[in-house]
């Protein structure tokens, strides 16, 4: 294995990780939340087109103000 082939295997290997991270930081935050709400309604509404980003988290927010609930924030 030449070295070229070794920093490709490990940068190759980095990256990886790196997304693996950042995809567990996104579930962990709540940052996936309208990648399922868009995976759930192609599921179940695939007639209808699905909401904005924008206006899916505004609808979201406004229904945690009006039904507050026992969360760490």
């Amino acid at each position: 294995m030449t070295v070229s082939e070794l920093f490709r295997g490990s940068a190759t290997q980095l990256v990886s990780g790196a997304k693996a991270l950042s995809d567990y930081f996104e579930g962990v935050l709540g940052g996936d939340k309208y990648k399922r709400y868009l995976e759930h309604h192609s599921k179940h509404h695939p007639d209808e087109p699905p909401v904005s980003e924008r206006q899916w988290w505004r609808d979201y927010n406004k229904w945690q103000d009006d039904n507050p609930q026992g969360r760490c924030c």
